[in-house]
């Protein structure tokens, strides 16, 4: 079978959706064709370019942007509107997939993926990363009665009654798709690599050691700082620790609040909170083992319409997650499972308690790291999902195109 990938990011960029893809691809057997269209720029940094190629079973095409900085909006929309026109040019013009798979970054490409199946006889799938335009209405990036906002609800609706398939990433999510239209909802979770990271204990870490936290308590917020996530909980619950110095609250990543989220820090003058730019995928199994516990955050009202992916790296790595958020959806539910912690927004002195009851025990510590890998290893380990969504793609061969299966 011939298949077409569409998403902004495709490795060596380590954006997540990204390496999602990659290791779809990569799990391609021989009888099948892949052709991947992507941006050329890098999405953390796009001033670095990759090149086209054509390997065996896999033909990459890369999309000429802009390249502007992912923190102007205008900017973000220019490249997304160069990126789309370019993959519709490529889905509409060369060689005729079977399968056409639209990823939601941007978000218009889910649309694009239906639409060129139509037109051109192929089976068309929308794999939903983040749930537009819900995320951005719920964001404040668009109003909710405003003429963008209409107008994509209008686009989402069409794009989900047509799609042969659209995959979720959650249950939550999957209620939400099949509300909205979607006549055929798969579950495929994401997930991690559980061989590039695996348990080892705290003092084990190397980059542990070469921060000079081998003596600290370390929680660790690690991955993308965005629109969808909370911190004023973790910094306020930060400042009612300054009375345990060996506490050390670390956030490693970038994103649009980071600048935010560090000034904050700042004004509040806490010297217990610092920041770290995102290690690369090969250093990374080894960054998330530095911290003793994770923090996972989502805001109150992005239940159902995002899933924090930075969960599946974390219990791959073995450590009790702190999940600050909504008592609802796949997070919520991961840690009832004995994994950790669930503290609501705006709690600071029960976010701050939770941290000293884990620093004041090792062992239990140890206990749910241990049992985050095993519910790592049942249900989200990287070939169990991708072998799922392979028999879903492949399920579609023979289907007439717009009927599903």
């Amino acid at each position: 079978m011939r298949f077409l990938f569409l998403n902004q990011c495709f490795p060596p960029d380590e954006n997540p959706t990204s390496q999602l893809l990659g290791d779809v691809v990569a799990a391609a057997d021989g009888s099948d064709l892949c052709r991947v269209v992507a941006s050329e720029r890098d999405y953390a940094n796009p001033s670095r370019r990759y090149p086209s190629r054509r390997t065996e079973g896999l033909t990459e095409e890369r999309i000429a942007v802009f390249g502007f900085q992912r923190a102007r909006r205008m900017g973000r929309l220019l490249d997304y509107a160069a990126f789309t026109a370019g993959a519709a040019v490529h889905a509409l013009r060369r060689e005729r997939p079977d399968v056409i798979l639209g990823m939601s970054a941007p978000p218009i490409l889910g649309a694009l993926a239906v639409a060129a199946g139509r037109i051109r006889g192929a089976r068309s799938v929308y794999w939903v990363m983040d749930l537009y335009p819900d995320v951005a209405i719920r964001a404040e990036v668009l109003k909710p009665g405003g003429m963008a906002a209409r107008f994509a609800r209008r686009l989402s609706a069409w794009t989900l009654r047509n799609a042969d398939v659209v995959v979720a990433i959650g249950e939550s999510m999957a209620a939400r798709l099949s509300a909205q239209g979607a006549k055929r909802v798969e579950v495929i979770h994401n997930w991690a690599d559980g061989t590039a990271i695996r348990r080892i204990e705290p003092g084990e870490s190397r980059f542990r050691a070469e921060k000079g936290w081998a003596d600290r308590f370390v929680v660790l917020y690690s991955g993308n700082m965005g629109a969808v996530h909370e911190f004023e909980t973790i910094l306020e619950a930060a400042g009612q620790l300054r009375d345990r110095p060996e506490i050390l609250f670390v956030f490693m990543g970038h994103g649009v609040r980071r600048s935010e989220v560090e000034e904050s820090a700042r004004h509040r003058g806490l010297r217990n909170v610092v920041f770290h730019d995102p290690v690369p995928k090969a250093r990374l199994g080894d960054a998330l083992a530095a911290g003793d516990l994770h923090c996972v955050t989502l805001r109150s009202e992005m239940a159902g319409v995002v899933v924090p992916s930075k969960l599946y790296g974390i219990l791959a790595a073995g450590r009790p997650v702190l999940y600050l958020g909504p008592a609802e959806g796949e997070a919520f539910d991961i840690v009832k499972g004995g994994c950790g912690t669930h503290v609501r927004i705006g709690d600071a002195a029960g976010l701050a308690s939770a941290v000293r009851a884990y620093a004041d025990a090792a062992a239990r510590c140890r206990e749910e790291g241990i049992q985050a890998r095993r519910v790592f290893e049942a249900g989200f380990t990287r070939e169990r999902q991708v072998r799922r969504l392979w028999n879903i793609l492949r399920s579609l061969d023979g289907a007439e195109a717009g009927q599903g299966p």
